[in-house]
C-alpha cells in the first residue's frame, strides 16, 4: 500500500514541473545599411535674387534702377523677361519709437529667375552681383529623369545591403536568411519604431550607434544629389 500511495502522488507533481519553460532564444539577425547615390546635371533651375536697400517711402527711383539693371542683364544673356517673377517683398523701419515720423525704410526684394540653360550660371552670377544684387542662390534644381533614377537607386540600395549582409554572415560562419525588416532612412527622421528592437540589439554589441542619415548627407553644389538609404534586417541561419 505504501508503494501505491507514492505512485499516485508522482503524476500529480508533473504538471507543475512542466510550467517552468525556458524563454526562447532571440533570433540571430544582422542589421545592415544599404546605400546608393547618383548625381544628375540639372536641366532647369531657379535662382533667388535678393536686393536690399534703404529707400524713402515717397520715392522709389532706386528700386526702379535696380529692376532696370536686372532686366538688362537678362536681355544680354538672352533670357526672356517672363522668366523673372517677384518672389518676396518686405520692409522694416528705423528709429524705434520714432518710426511713425520716419520716412526711411529698409526694403528687401527677392526675385525668382527660372534658368532653362544652367550652363549660363557661371557668367550670370557675377553679372547679377555687379548689377546690384546683394544675394544670389540656387533653388529647385530639376531633371526629368529624377523619379526614374530614384526608383533605380532603391533597388541598388537594397542590393548593397544584401551584399554587406552576405559578407558579414559568411565571416561569422552563418548563412543569410529571409528579410525580417526593411525601412527607408530619410534625412532628419528618427529611427522607425518597427526596427527599434533591432537597433538596440545591434547597439548592445557595438560601442557606437547606427549612423544617422544626416551624418551621411553630402550636399553637392549645382548638381542634384539623388540618394537612397535603407536599413535591412536579415535572419541568420
Amino acid at each position: 500500500m505504501r508503494h501505491l500511495f507514492l505512485s499516485l502522488l508522482l503524476p500529480l507533481a508533473q504538471p507543475g514541473l512542466a510550467q517552468v519553460v525556458a524563454p526562447p532564444a532571440p533570433p540571430r539577425i544582422i542589421l545592415v545599411r544599404g546605400t546608393a547615390e547618383q548625381e544628375l546635371e540639372p536641366e532647369k533651375l531657379d535662382l533667388l535674387i535678393t536686393y536690399r536697400f534703404s529707400d524713402n517711402v515717397k520715392e522709389n527711383a532706386h528700386s526702379q534702377e535696380q529692376s532696370q539693371a536686372l532686366l538688362q542683364v537678362l536681355k544680354q544673356a538672352g533670357i526672356a523677361a517672363d522668366k523673372l517673377v517677384l518672389e518676396d517683398l518686405n520692409a522694416s523701419g528705423y528709429g524705434g519709437f520714432s518710426k511713425v515720423n520716419n520716412t526711411s525704410v529698409m526694403l528687401f526684394k527677392t526675385y525668382r529667375l527660372t534658368l532653362e540653360r544652367p550652363l549660363l550660371l557661371n557668367t550670370l552670377l557675377p553679372q547679377l552681383v555687379q548689377a546690384g544684387a546683394d544675394n544670389v542662390r540656387l533653388a529647385h534644381l530639376q531633371n526629368a529623369r529624377l523619379e526614374a533614377v530614384k526608383a533605380d537607386l532603391i533597388t541598388q540600395a537594397v542590393a548593397n545591403a544584401r551584399q554587406k549582409a552576405t559578407v558579414g554572415a559568411s565571416a561569422a560562419g552563418q548563412q543569410l536568411g529571409a528579410v525580417l525588416g526593411l525601412v527607408e532612412v530619410l534625412p532628419g527622421s528618427s529611427r522607425p519604431d518597427v526596427l527599434q528592437a533591432r537597433y538596440k540589439i545591434m547597439e548592445l554589441g557595438s560601442n557606437s550607434s547606427m549612423p544617422s542619415a544626416e551624418a551621411e548627407e553630402k550636399p553637392t553644389l549645382r548638381k542634384i544629389n539623388v540618394k537612397a538609404v535603407y536599413d535591412v534586417v536579415f535572419e541568420l541561419k
